[in-house]
């Protein structure tokens, strides 16, 4: 027993990697970049500030910083003047900088201890279960909210996903309405409304895992889970189409497949953004890629870890790895927030490797943080 003992200690040692000094970013989630380049990423309990010139500091570990600032915070994002902004799932709060590099959070939205889905003026409007958030150029605020406290107002629980129906196998299955989400928008005059057709249905998109805006100021999104897909929300009409992949074409074995962009195959996308090129940029995490739509088309942008069989995970994965270099040779560990910088620098999150990951215009992968 004592042999079997030492055996397995000696290959914990060996198959474990060495890490003498903790992360300074760990599990790094979202990531917002400011008008001066300062990168601002929530990791596992906090937020952490890099300047153009890699210095870091944990902005909640700060003398004097609001003691609940210590939290898990998601999706930050930073408006035309520089204000900083993250929720925690219940709440939205907006950062500003006392003297010595102090972070002062304050409630932007929300009410303390009672979730609700109420429209009106931010200071009274109620929020339910808040997930996804992005901002667009006119400082409008975009977020998913939690759809089940509004379900019973219309009738039913359950609902069936527009993309759904073009399967007859599956015509006539409903997702749980756990699954779906309502649109909230905070206009920058303060006002918060709920996203409706023009003939007052509610607007209701299945497991989103990422938002964002387009140029025209239309809603993009990434449908995980059963969907495996990039989506288009048309604010003007409601409607909701596909921009990449086959809408739940695959519940199980899902592949990664570029190309044309109704033809591409996805297995998890998460974050997503567009740049100034319109393109859409988002992550795979289960592939460990960074990917781009294009002119119709789907390409890895920077990724190449190997991805397994499905006899391995049927839920789809690729091995984890590490590797500066070339996009196209480097190696990521759950890639997930997004933002560029005013040089065209692609700046990430690496999750599973604790470290902020920066894509060069010039297709160079480096380590900005770690």
């Amino acid at each position: 027993m004592k042999y079997f003992l030492l055996f397995a200690a000696l290959a914990f040692a060996v198959n474990s990697p060495a890490q003498t000094v903790p992360s300074r970013v760990p599990e790094p989630q979202s990531v917002a970049i400011d008008s001066k380049d300062n990168v601002f990423v929530a990791i596992k309990y906090g937020i952490v500030k890099i300047t153009p010139d890699g210095t870091l500091t944990n902005l909640t570990k700060v003398a004097g910083t609001n003691a609940d600032m210590d939290r898990h915070w998601s999706n930050l994002i930073i408006d035309s003047k520089d204000n900083l902004y993250a929720n925690d799932g219940k709440l939205i709060y907006k950062f500003a900088f006392a003297p010595g590099n102090k972070l002062v959070g304050t409630i932007f939205a929300g009410q303390q201890w009672s979730y609700k889905l109420e429209d009106g003026p931010i200071a009274t409007a109620g929020f339910n279960t808040i997930n996804q958030m992005t901002i667009d150029k006119n400082d409008n605020i975009y977020l998913t909210d939690g759809y089940d406290k509004i379900k019973d107002a219309i009738g039913t629980s359950f609902v069936t996903d527009p993309f759904y129906l073009n399967d007859p196998a599956k015509k006539y299955v409903k997702y749980p309405a756990r699954f779906y989400s309502v649109i909230r928008k905070i206009s920058a005059a303060g006002m918060v409304s709920t996203l409706k057709t023009p003939d007052g249905k509610y607007i209701l998109p299945n497991a989103v895992n990422g938002i964002t805006t387009d140029s025209d100021g239309n809603i993009i999104y990434s449908a995980n889970g059963f969907g495996r897909f990039i989506g288009k929300i048309d604010l003007t009409t409601g409607a909701l189409t596909s921009v990449a992949g086959q809408p739940y074409k695959q519940e199980w074995c899902p592949v990664y497949t570029q190309g044309e962009s109704s033809k591409a195959e996805f297995v998890s996308p998460e974050n997503i953004i567009t740049n100034k090129k319109g393109e859409i940029i988002f992550t795979d995490e289960r592939v460990n890629r960074i990917i781009r739509i294009a002119g119709g088309k789907v390409s890895t942008l920077a990724g190449n870890n190997i991805i397994d069989p499905c006899s391995q995970n049927i839920g789809g994965r690729s091995q984890e790895g590490y590797l500066d270099g070339k996009a196209l040779s480097a190696l990521f560990s759950t890639p997930r927030g997004l933002a560029y910088d005013s040089k065209g620098n692609l700046v990430f999150a690496d999750t599973g490797n604790h470290s902020i990951r920066k894509l060069s215009p010039d297709g160079m992968v480096t380590t900005f943080a770690k």
